[in-house]
C-alpha cells in the first residue's frame, strides 16, 4: 500500500513538470483574426466559427488577417447491396481559404478531408455518427488552417 502511496506521489510530481502546453493556446499566437466571412455549409461553418473565436482581438498580435471560407460538404454512396439499398458512404469537406493581410496581400489555400463508413440500420445513429464525423473531419481541416497561418508568419 505504502508503495503504490509513493508511485502515485512520485508520478504526479514527474507529470506536473512535464512542460506541456497547449498547442494552440493564445499565448504563443502572433496573429489575430479581424473578420471572418463563412461561405457554403452550415454545420462546417458553425464549427470553424466557434474555434475562430479565440483568435480575435489578440493585442500582442503582429499580423492581423481577414479570413474567407468556403466549405462545401459531399457525401456520396460508395457501395450498393443486390436490392439497390447503400451499404457504404463516403463524405468529403473541402474549404477554400482566402487570407487577406493587412496590406491587401491575398494567399488561396485549399484543405480537404475524406472518409468513408459503413451504413447504419438505425438512422438516428447514423445521423449522430455523421455529426461527429463532420466535427472530427472539421476540427483537423481548423489544426491546418492554424498551421497555415503560423508558418505564413
Amino acid at each position: 500500500m505504502i508503495r503504490k502511496i509513493v508511485l502515485i506521489c512520485f508520478l504526479m510530481l514527474f507529470l506536473n513538470n512535464c512542460g506541456y502546453t497547449p498547442i494552440y493556446s493564445k499565448k504563443n499566437q502572433n496573429f489575430e483574426i479581424n473578420k471572418i466571412e463563412l461561405i457554403g455549409n452550415l454545420k462546417v461553418n458553425k464549427f470553424l466559427s466557434n474555434k475562430f473565436k479565440i483568435y480575435k482581438n489578440n493585442s500582442s498580435a503582429r499580423n492581423s488577417y481577414d479570413i474567407i471560407l468556403n466549405s462545401a460538404l459531399n457525401k456520396t454512396t460508395i457501395t450498393k447491396d443486390k436490392k439497390g439499398n447503400a451499404t457504404q458512404f463516403s463524405m468529403n469537406i473541402s474549404i477554400n481559404i482566402k487570407l487577406i493581410d493587412s496590406s491587401n496581400n491575398q494567399t488561396t489555400f485549399g484543405f480537404s478531408e475524406t472518409s468513408a463508413y459503413d451504413n447504419s440500420n438505425n438512422k438516428f445513429d447514423l445521423r449522430k455518427y455523421e455529426d461527429s464525423l463532420i466535427k472530427n473531419m472539421s476540427e483537423k481541416i481548423f489544426s491546418e488552417i492554424i498551421l497555415f497561418i503560423q508558418t505564413k508568419n
